[in-house]
């Protein structure tokens, strides 16, 4: 890691502070909530280690994930091999952010010509078992890191009140936030996902909420437990739903 991007990600981090120290007099966040927003912090302070850090707490995500084993290994391989083929398409010219659930993508970001936002939806198109591409990507200039710091500030304040939330099993839905748009991705009955969508629109600094779900009914929800270790975590009092195919 250079100096230069030493300073970037200092400069970074210190924004995140400056950020939690508005919120945190605005609004109290549980203890659950903070703890929360300082592993975010860290993990993008050390985005050299992501890859390796994801290989060593896979076993602890398996435990706590709807989606099978394979699900979960398949959406990691598509999510890098994206990744990978658009930095090098790039070549710095643009911020793009991959996020892979249920092997459908989720792309986020800005590019500065619209040659280059179709040459990344194109690369992420042409990955095997890619089901769904879901374009977000704008055409324009790269956000800064206050941007970026504001952007992970926001997803680790949905994430908290998720956990706070008794009727949401935090640990089912994966948060994107890009220019203060948060999208919700995961396996969730209609009711999860109703309350999901109003939790984090009632978030500050949130400018919409876009939901990219797989929708289930709670049998099928419980069929997913049924043969693991894990507790059902449907909450308690949710009315049946009307699936939408996964």
């Amino acid at each position: 890691m250079t100096d230069r991007t030493t300073f970037r990600l200092s400069t970074w981090f210190n924004a995140v502070c400056r950020n939690a120290g508005r919120v945190s007099r605005k609004m109290p966040l549980s203890r659950a909530g903070l703890v929360l927003m300082g592993a975010i912090a860290a993990t993008q302070l050390q985005g050299c280690f992501i890859l390796g850090a994801a290989a060593v707490g896979g076993a602890a995500l398996v435990a706590t994930d709807r989606r099978t084993v394979g699900a979960q290994l398949e959406d990691q391989t598509i999510q890098v091999k994206a990744a990978s083929q658009i930095s090098n398409a790039l070549r710095g010219n643009g911020n793009v952010s991959v996020n892979c659930y249920n092997q459908q993508v989720l792309i986020t970001g800005q590019v500065p010509t619209e040659a280059y936002k179709q040459q990344v939806q194109r690369i992420v198109a042409d990955i095997p078992n890619v089901k769904a591409v879901l374009d977000e990507v704008v055409v324009g200039p790269n956000s800064t890191l206050g941007q970026q710091a504001e952007d992970t500030f926001i997803t680790s304040k949905v994430r908290a009140s998720f956990i706070d939330d008794k009727q949401l099993y935090s640990q089912a839905f994966k948060i994107t936030t890009s220019a203060g748009v948060v999208y919700l991705q995961g396996i969730v009955t209609q009711a999860e996902a109703d309350q999901a969508s109003a939790v984090a629109s009632a978030v500050s600094g949130v400018k919409k909420v876009v939901t990219l779900f797989n929708i289930i009914t709670p049998q099928q929800l419980q069929g997913i437990y049924k043969n693991t270790s894990q507790t059902p975590v449907t909450p308690p009092g949710n009315p049946p739903t009307t699936p939408a195919t996964p």
